[in-house]
C-alpha cells in the first residue's frame, strides 16, 4: 500500500488507483503559460511586509512561515481551497460537527475557507487568524480575523471554542504537540478538531515517475529543507498519532489522492487535477525561494532554474504524478456526567 498513514488513527484510504485517460489528445485546459503577539491589541507595524526576490512576506514575526503573502500567492491559496472543495466533495470539513457557536481557523490565509464557514453557519462566531493581513476588509458579520502568531501563548480563554480548523500549516510548525494541546486546552469538551494537510512526496502507481525526474528530486529538496528548517513537512504522517497523545478521541484520518494534472480518466480526479496542475505552477517559485536561498542558502539563480525544470514537468502528460491529502479529526472528549 502507498499511502502513509498516522499510527493509532482509524484510517481510511480513498482512490486507491487513480485510472488513467490514455487519450492522448486531451488537454489540461486550466494550464496555460499566465496559469502556470497579542490577540487583544494588535500593534500596527504588523500591517507592514517584507520584500525578497521580487516578492512579499510577511513582517510579523519574520522568518517563521516561508510563504509569500502577495497576490501571486494568495491566488494559489484560493485555487488550492477550490481543489480541495472539489476533492472532498465540496465538505469545509470532515469532523462530525453539530452546530458550531464558536469556531476558530488557524493559520486561515485569504480568509477563504473562514469566510465559507461564517456564511454556512450563520449562527456561528468565527474567527480567522493569520502571520499576514491578507484577508478582505468585508466580510461577513459573523466573521473577524486577527494577526498573531499560532505557536505564540494563546489569549483566549479556555474552552472558548468548540471546532477549530487547520489546513496547510505543513512545514510551518516545529512543535505539533504543543500545538495540539494548546487546541485542546481551548476546546470545550465535546469539541472538534479537523485538519487538512498536504504532503509534498510525488508518487505514481505505475512507475511513470522515476527517481531522476524533478518530481521526485523536488521532494527530497524541500523535505531536507524542512528539517534544517525546524518545521518538518513529514509531519504530517504522524499527527493522528501526536493527536491521541494529548488527549484527543475518536481520531480520525482519511487520505486522498491529489492528481498533477489531467492524466486520468476518471472524471472527478481529471477535474482535481487540473486544478492541482494550476495550483503547483502558480504556487512553485513562492513555495521554493524562501527555502532554497534562505535554507538550502543556493544562489537565487539556481533556484529559479529549479523551479522552473518543476514548472516545466507539469506539461508532461506521460507522468502520472499524484501528492497525497489527508484529513485528520478527533474530538476533545465530553465532560463526565458527574460533573455536568
Amino acid at each position: 500500500m502507498d499511502l502513509e498513514g498516522g499510527e493509532d488513527a482509524a484510517t481510511t484510504y480513498h482512490d486507491q488507483t487513480v485510472p488513467v485517460d490514455n487519450d492522448p489528445d486531451v488537454d489540461d485546459s486550466a494550464y496555460g503559460d499566465d496559469a502556470l503577539s497579542d490577540t487583544t491589541s494588535i500593534p500596527s507595524t504588523i500591517y507592514r511586509h517584507r520584500y525578497e526576490n521580487g516578492r512579499r512576506y510577511h513582517k510579523f514575526r519574520e522568518g517563521e512561515y516561508w510563504g509569500p503573502n502577495d497576490e501571486q500567492q494568495n491566488d494559489q491559496l484560493d485555487i488550492a481551497h477550490h481543489m480541495f472543495l472539489i476533492l472532498l466533495e465540496n465538505k469545509l470539513y470532515l469532523a462530525p460537527v453539530q452546530n458550531p457557536m464558536k469556531v476558530l481557523d488557524l493559520g486561515c490565509g485569504t480568509g477563504i475557507w473562514t469566510i465559507d464557514f461564517a456564511d454556512e453557519h450563520p449562527a456561528a462566531d468565527v474567527i480567522g487568524v493569520d502571520l499576514s493581513p491578507i484577508q478582505p476588509q468585508f466580510a461577513p458579520p459573523n466573521c473577524k480575523f486577527e494577526v498573531d502568531d499560532v505557536t505564540s501563548e494563546w489569549t483566549y480563554a479556555p474552552e472558548s471554542f468548540d471546532f477549530i480548523h487547520i489546513r496547510t500549516l505543513y512545514g510551518s510548525i516545529a512543535d505539533w504537540r504543543a500545538l495540539y494541546q494548546e487546541i485542546y486546552d481551548h476546546l470545550q469538551p465535546g469539541g472538534w478538531l479537523d485538519q487538512l494537510e498536504l504532503t509534498i512526496q510525488f508518487k505514481s502507481d505505475d512507475d511513470s515517475l522515476k527517481p531522476d525526474h524533478v518530481y521526485s528530486q523536488w521532494s527530497d529538496v524541500f523535505h531536507e529543507a524542512g528539517e534544517r528548517f525546524g518545521k518538518s513537512f513529514k509531519a504530517v504522517h504522524h499527527l493522528g498519532k501526536w493527536m491521541k497523545e494529548v488527549g484527543f478521541e475518536e481520531v480520525h484520518e482519511e487520505w486522498f489522492k491529489l492528481p498533477v494534472g489531467g492524466w486520468s480518466s476518471d472524471p472527478k480526479m481529471k477535474e482535481v487535477g487540473r486544478w492541482n496542475l494550476l495550483h503547483c505552477n502558480q504556487g512553485a517559485e513562492g513555495w521554493g525561494l524562501f527555502l532554497l536561498t534562505r535554507i538550502m542558502k543556493w544562489t537565487v539563480d539556481e533556484a529559479r532554474v529549479f523551479i522552473a525544470k518543476f514548472r516545466q514537468a507539469l506539461r508532461d502528460r506521460s507522468v502520472h504524478a499524484y501528492l497525497e491529502v489527508v484529513v485528520v479529526y478527533g474530538r476533545k472528549p465530553k465532560r463526565p456526567q458527574t460533573e455536568l
